[in-house]
């Protein structure tokens, strides 16, 4: 191989290094300046786990797509989640106000669970006086933890019952 071939084969790799840095370079760019900040909420109302999902034990994320017109919610769609959970948390972040005025859109999850309740022999469970819990993490991030609705069956306790 002669000196000029090997020097344009290296002069080859050397353009085709500067072209990946360059488009490397691009890409990272572009993704740092996708990324914008998270609007701050100044109010909010608290969300709920609704009480017939609570009775069906219906658990799950609902992921929303948010977009603000700066100070309210202009939209919402429904990336994914359970039905009956999805149109609590659209409701809860339909009361979202924010901080700044500048219009955006992002991304939030809802995680719904439920945590098993304790009963007695006489049915008597603890959940009556337990509303749950909730986490927020705006506008990012929201958890909200309940009880499950236990049903006692009083036949269960007389079929165990011996004959007199």
């Amino acid at each position: 191989m002669s000196f000029a071939q090997r020097l344009q084969s290296c002069s080859r790799f050397a353009i085709m290094g500067m072209l990946i840095g360059f488009i490397s370079y691009m890409a990272a760019n572009a993704a740092a300046q996708s990324r914008k900040p998270l609007p701050v909420v100044i109010s909010a109302d608290v969300p709920f786990y609704p009480s017939i999902s609570r009775a069906a034990h219906i658990e799950g994320d609902v992921h929303l797509r948010v977009s603000t017109d700066g100070k309210r919610v202009s939209a919402i769609s429904v990336e994914s989640g359970p039905p009956m959970l999805v149109s609590a948390a659209e409701d809860n972040v339909r009361t979202w106000q924010f901080k700044e005025p500048h219009p955006t859109m992002f991304e939030t999850t809802f995680h719904y669970k439920l945590v098993p309740s304790k009963c007695d022999a006489k049915c008597s469970c603890d959940f009556e006086f337990d509303s749950g819990t909730v986490f927020l993490r705006l506008p990012a991030d929201v958890e909200v933890t309940a009880k499950t609705v236990e049903t006692c069956d009083p036949a269960v306790e007389i079929k165990h019952r011996r004959p007199k």
